[in-house]
Parts: C-alpha cells; structure tokens; sequence
C-alpha cells in the first residue's frame, strides 16, 4: 500500500473521485461530506465494486483509478497510475483533525503509482489520463451518432418497431450513423440466439433490411450475464463464477432476480464468449454495446486461482473483441473504467439517463445515485471530463420528446448541453413519431459532433459535481444560481462562467 501525508486543514479541501465502473458515482465534493454507500448489498454489486465500496463515512472518500484534492485556488494534489491492464488501483482520502492520509492499494501486479502536488489539478489530471491512455493504446475512432430502442419500447422491443423509427429517421432526414436494437430481442441472457415471443423476427433479419435505408446496425449484448432460466446455465454450470459454496454466484438484481456471470478464465467459457462475438458479426452487426461487464469482476472462486480479478475481466474482454474483429466498434457499459482502455471505442461514463430528473427516494434515502435519471447521468459523465483520453466516451441519450416523459424544457436543454460538453458519441433514444417540430430541432442540435471541453475550476461548483466548462455552466442544484434555473445549463465563453 502506497500512502502519503497532505499537511492541509480538511475543511479547506474538495475531492475528485471516480467510480469502479459507468453507472458508479463521480463527484466533486467537500473533503468532510459524508461519501454516500448503498444500504442493500445487491445495490453494492450492481454498481460499485463489493471489494472497494464507497466509504459511507464523513471524511472518508474512495476512488478508482485516480483522485484529486483541490485547494480554492485550483492547485491541490493528483494520483494516477501507469497502466491498468491486470490491476485495480484502489484511492482513499482519509480527512485527520488537520491533515489529509491519502493510501493507494493495488489489487493485482505492481504498477507505477503517482501522487504529486500540482498548481492546476484540471491540467495534471488531464496529462495523468492521457498518458495512461497512450501506455494503453487507447481506441478513440470518430463519434458516431446512435438511434437506440432503450428507451422508447425497454425490453417491449419489436423488429418492426426498429424499422419504423429508421424509416421515419430517413424521412426527417435526421442523421444517425447507426440503428442500435437493445436488450428485448432474446429470451434469457446467454440464450443470445433465441429470439423472445413479442420480437416478430430474429435480430439477424435487422442488419440487411437497415442497410436498405442506409443505416448501419447495432445490437445490444450482455456477454458475461447468465440467467438461471437460461440453457447455457443449465448447460455449462461449470462455465460460472462460483461463491465460496462452490455453487454458482448469484448477486445483483434485474431482469426479475439475481443472475449469474461467466468465469472469464475457463477455457469454455473464453470460447464461448468469442463464437458470441463471431455469431453477430456473421449476422451483420458491426456496432456492439456490451453491458453489465463488471460481472466478469466479480469476487469469486474462478477456474484460475492465479488470475486476478482485474485480469479476468480484461480476458473476457479480450475474447469478445477476438470474436467480433478489430474493426467492429465495441460501446462498453457496466464496465470497469480504466481496465477497458484499449479494447473498446467508447465507454459509458455515467449512469442511464432516464426521462426524469431524479429519483429522490433511491438517491438520497437508499444512498444509491448509480440508478437511471437525468440527474445522476449529468452529475458522473460531467467529472469524469478527462476520460475522453481512455476512449470515446458516451454520456447516454438525448432526450428530446415532450411526451412520455416528466424532463422539463429546462433540464432537456440541460442534457443538450452535457452532451455538447462530453463530446464523444451522439444517441438518442426517442420514438421518432413522437418528437414535434421543436422536438427534431433539439435533436439535430444535439446530434452535432463537439470536441470535448474542460472545466474552467474545479473550486466551486453548482451541485456535487463537476459544473464550470469553457463553454458553459450547469446547475445541478434545485434552486436557481445566478440566474440559471435549478436543473438548468448556460452556454457562454472563458472565464465569465466561473
């Protein structure tokens, strides 16, 4: 364990932290807040690490990868690693009567480990991402601009209801690159082949007949989950992660109940995971999200005892890319953040946006931001600005429709923005039949392709999180602040956003 001494009052501090994977918290806090930690285990597992929680505790703050300390005047401190291939690196800030204990722990293999005091923590940590991006051979490939069926039709999804948003997409001339189907198509996880009785075809009919109307084809996979109800449960137990019991692990929670992960380091399962990725190439899919990854990382008895979890992860990875080929684009969700540097070309980096604001009771009475709304997705893909160095990163969709949905113009406005600010991939996920004229003008706004901005301070902000960038400030707060309306975005140039 690395540890470190900052001779400075911890009431005059704020910590940067990142969590372990895209729906985990990202936040810019004061140093003597309490770090909020799920109550139910099965909310630990789904989105934090069971291994390397969030504290819970006042003072007490844990990150991932990397964490920063901020002075009011912009300086303060970094940590980073040099690669994150086989290890986790685990970061606490630990608040004293008048100093900081900051430790750094590293599961897995020895890794260069940095903590340095700086005058510009934005810059540093900007330089740290990036050289970690480069030591992993990061894949940034140009943003592509996704329709997804999430968030309009959930697991309800029909193959003609993909083909009537693609041909209404065209008629409106609305310019996506790509037409992504979403969980809904298939009958259990694992059963990938198997089409669900309410999908009215097969998702290998989609790719040519999307073609046709000159989109490309995107498909939805969870490749490590397992399904008790499935046949590849039934059919390979020994291909799963397995509990100290030696029975199958069970954890998190959905799809009506808890699931099952593949053991990333048998053989079977390896093979398994690259013919999945071989059998939807072969129907045509050249654009995958894979999602709930961080069940490959789960703590558990694997095949190899010998393979960290970290590890473990990245060979699962490894295979699904083997499969699919190195030209596909691979969208990573769920996923272990740094552990997934060049494998995929863009990375979820928050929670799902949801067609509300907040889910107050779930946040703040169960201590959970890692679930959908638009709230947690602005506050965690907005302090996680730097990663756009690891991978093309993906803030979520848009959300344009005024029907069937509680967002205020307001807080549409507000993910406009936070997509304009990421930069990284364009999605939307309305039904294209719902959006009016104002509707479709917002969603070519936010369909255009922006570079990444960077905050202008990291000294002050309005809500928990990252909110001052070059081109505008938001405010994640529920009252207005300086004329911003709670909820809101303000575009604007420089430092006048400060």
């Amino acid at each position: 364990m690395n540890k470190w001494i900052v001779d400075e009052a911890p009431q005059d501090l704020r910590v940067l932290v990142s969590g372990f994977q895209s729906w985990s918290e990202a936040e810019l806090r004061t140093l003597t807040d309490v770090q909020p930690c799920p109550g139910q285990p099965w909310r630990v597992e789904q989105g934090h690490d069971p291994d390397f929680p969030p504290s819970g505790e006042a003072g007490v703050w844990r990150s991932h990868t990397v964490l920063a300390l901020v002075r009011a005047d912009g300086s303060g401190w970094v940590g980073s690693v040099g690669d994150a291939t086989r290890a986790f690196a685990q970061w606490e800030a630990r608040a004293g009567t008048a100093d900081v204990t900051v430790t750094c722990t590293l599961e897995g293999p020895d890794v260069p480990v940095t903590w340095e005091e700086t005058g510009d923590v934005i810059a540093t940590l900007e330089a740290r991402a990036a050289e970690l991006g480069a030591a992993m051979g990061a894949r940034t490939p140009a943003p592509l601009r996704v329709w997804c069926s999430w968030y309009s039709y959930y697991r309800e999804v029909t193959l003609e209801a993909m083909l009537d948003n693609a041909r209404l997409a065209r008629e409106h001339g609305l310019d996506f690159d790509v037409f992504q189907l979403d969980d809904g198509f298939q009958t259990f996880l694992g059963d990938w082949e198997d089409p669900s009785a309410h999908f009215g075809g097969h998702a290998r009919e989609l790719p040519a007949r999307l073609a046709e109307l000159g989109f490309t084809a995107g498909l939805w996979l969870a490749p490590f989950l397992v399904q008790p109800q499935s046949r590849l449960f039934r059919d390979h137990p020994e291909w799963l992660l397995r509990g100290e019991d030696g029975q199958p692990l069970a954890f998190g929670n959905n799809w009506g109940g808890p699931y099952h992960a593949l053991d990333t380091t048998h053989p079977g399962a390896l093979a398994w995971i690259r013919e999945l990725g071989r059998t939807v190439r072969g129907w045509g899919y050249t654009y995958l999200k894979i999602d709930f990854l961080y069940g490959a990382t789960q703590p558990g008895v694997r095949h190899d005892p010998a393979v960290g979890r970290a590890e473990a992860y990245r060979m699962g990875l490894q295979a699904f890319r083997d499969g699919v080929g190195e030209d596909a684009f691979i969208l990573a969700c769920g996923a272990p953040l740094a552990q997934s540097i060049g494998l995929v070309d863009a990375m979820r980096t928050g929670p799902d946006v949801a067609p509300l604001w907040d889910e107050e009771s779930r946040r703040v009475w169960l201590g959970d931001a890692t679930g959908p709304s638009a709230r947690n997705a602005l506050h965690t893909a907005l302090s996680r600005w730097y990663q756009h160095a690891w991978y093309q990163p993906d803030p979520d969709v848009a959300i344009c429709r005024r029907e069937l949905s509680l967002l205020s113009a307001t807080e549409r406005e507000a993910i406009a923005g936070m997509l304009d600010v990421i930069g990284g991939l364009r999605a939307s996920s309305d039904p294209v039949s719902l959006l009016d004229e104002e509707g479709r003008a917002l969603l070519r706004q936010c369909l255009t392709v922006s570079t990444p901005d960077r905050p202008v301070t990291l000294a002050t902000s309005h809500g928990d999180a990252v909110t001052h960038f070059t081109r505008g400030t938001f405010n994640l707060t529920d009252r207005a602040i300086n004329g911003i309306p709670a909820h809101g975005y303000r575009p604007g140039t420089g430092k006048e956003q400060v």
